[in-house]
């Protein structure tokens, strides 16, 4: 009896020191965190109040994740801590850790989805600003390896950021030669209000298309077109700026040329009512297309070898064919009928056929209304529809439709505009 006292008595003792031992463990120890998420999309978050706190323009934000020590953190920040207008000229909201990290890394990107804009740290993206306007994500990690007293681990935010960057509206000269275009651009343009709009007394109206972040579009000067000043206005959102062009002499040559056509192919093709509403009801819609890619890669080329280059008939020049008074729209190249015809570039064959007045013909779009034309062949090797290349063979010289003689009519048009093909021989349009 004495020995089951004594071990009874010893149980009770064992017991007594282990409700102490849990009552000492629970109340001087610091509480740990629930290792439970409690997001609703599968990340690790804590509220830990161990952790170090950010601040926005003084506004305590609340962190997406926190992970103390070695603990893993999954997941993507979905949670928006906070939100800020970033003006135009305006720099970065303030942004504060009660703590200075260890490391942290930022990540800018838009908020609809697409890759980052901007990858590096807190301090470099203070002098970062986008180039588009629009709504974008700022992914803010920071991390503390614990070395000094406090916390280690890391922490996660998104932050809600709205560019508002100013406008841009310009163009390429203010003095554009009869012939050729005027680039007109509009960037920082805000999102969902890509829309720019031109108004001009130049007689035509330029449809803007995006390229490399920006709005642009040709707007041509006639050739025909008188010399001295007109008025351009760019609009984009409530953005709107004012400009003066001044068209000058487009150098043409002032030398009238004398022509004579044998009368029974005159009849057959510029005298034929019925030629010229064909060849207004083929030609009139490819002229209003404009294909929103921009096809076209560096300076154009010459469409016949370099023997051939010596013009006939150059564009912009006065001649009288007939008796009938006309200016050239495009450039003719004498040559042997055979003589193959390339591709000045890449584009869109459009029409590839034959048109009693221009005789087979070929029209290809380089993008952005950007158009190459090619009259008189004598035969087509392309079809339309087909995409060609810089220097593939497209047909041959010939001596069909409204001629002389056997010669190459090269032209090139933004829109229903005819251009002088010199300016796109020199250099890239848009470069």
């Amino acid at each position: 009896m004495k020995l089951f006292l004594a071990a009874l008595l010893a149980v009770v003792v064992l017991l007594a020191g282990g409700i102490v031992l849990l009552t000492r463990d629970f109340g001087e120890e610091e509480p740990i965190p629930s290792s439970d998420p409690v997001s609703s999309s599968d990340q690790l978050v804590r509220q830990d109040p161990l952790a170090p706190t950010l601040s926005m323009n003084g506004e305590l934000l609340s962190p997406g994740l926190i992970a103390r020590g070695n603990e893993a953190a999954s997941g993507e920040l979905t949670e928006i801590a906070g939100s800020a207008v970033v003006k135009r000229g305006e720099t970065l909201p303030e942004l504060v850790f009660s703590q200075a990290p260890d490391q942290a890394t930022a990540t800018l990107a838009p908020a609809a989805g697409g890759e980052p804009v901007f990858l590096g740290t807190l301090e470099q993206l203070k002098d970062f600003s986008p180039e588009k306007s629009g709504e974008y994500y700022l992914d803010l990690w920071a991390s503390w390896d614990g070395r000094e007293e406090g916390f280690a681990g890391l922490t996660g935010y998104r932050i809600s950021l709205t560019y508002e960057r100013e406008i841009l509206l310009a163009i390429d000269r203010q003095e554009v030669p009869q012939g050729y275009c005027v680039i007109l651009r509009a960037s920082n343009l805000p999102e969902g209000a890509d829309a720019v709009t031109a108004t001009t007394d130049l007689g035509f109206t330029p449809t803007f298309y995006a390229y490399q972040g920006e709005q642009i579009a040709l707007l041509p000067a006639k050739y025909s077109s008188n010399t001295g000043e007109y008025h351009l206005t760019l609009t984009a959102g409530e953005e709107s700026r004012d400009f003066t062009i001044s068209v000058t002499d487009g150098g043409f040559d002032v030398t009238v040329q004398q022509f004579n056509v044998d009368q029974s192919v005159a009849d057959s093709t510029v005298n034929n009512q019925e030629a010229n509403i064909v060849y207004e009801q083929v030609t009139r819609p490819l002229k209003n297309l404009g294909d929103p890619e921009k096809y076209w890669e560096g300076p154009f080329q010459l469409p016949i070898d370099k023997q051939y280059v010596a013009s006939s008939s150059t564009f912009g020049r006065i001649r009288v064919i007939n008796g009938s008074k006309s200016q050239h729209a495009g450039i003719d190249y004498p040559a042997p009928t055979g003589t193959q015809v390339y591709a000045p570039n890449n584009g869109r064959v459009l029409f590839a056929g034959y048109l009693q007045l221009t005789g087979n013909m070929i029209c290809i779009e380089h993008g952005f209304g950007l158009k190459s034309w090619y009259y008189h062949l004598d035969a087509v090797e392309v079809e339309a529809g087909q995409m060609v290349k810089t220097g593939d063979p497209i047909g041959n010289v010939g001596a069909t439709g409204f001629v002389t003689g056997p010669h190459l009519h090269f032209t090139m048009s933004v829109n229903n505009v005819y251009t002088n093909p010199e300016q796109y021989l020199a250099s890239d349009p848009l470069a």
